[in-house]
């Protein structure tokens, strides 16, 4: 299993990540279960945003977008050019493009 890092956008509700936002995924799926965690139970379950550089947090991620993302890569030292996105598909699936 690949340990990813990556991060979240909640879509147009929410500001644009920013260096100090990088999380850390266990894998490929983690990443793709908590993207999909956050957009459908974000109102009432709280979700683990496992953070690089501060406190782990467990918070609620109400008014999340169809337009939300994670943008994943593969060294948490080089942020200009990821590796895979994901975010969601037309019919709510949750989808996985190389960039």
């Amino acid at each position: 299993m690949a340990v990813w890092f990556g991060l979240w956008h909640g879509g147009n509700g929410y500001s644009l990540p920013e260096p100090g936002d990088l999380e850390e995924f266990s894998s490929l799926a983690d990443a793709q279960a908590k993207l999909s965690e956050r957009h459908r139970y974000g109102y009432w379950r709280r979700s683990r945003f496992a953070f690089i550089d501060r406190e782990p947090a467990e918070v609620l991620t109400p008014c999340v977008g169809d337009d939300c993302e994670i943008t994943l890569y593969g060294s948490r030292e080089v942020l200009d050019c990821p590796d895979q996105r994901i975010f969601l598909g037309p019919r709510g699936g949750v989808r996985v493009e190389r960039c």
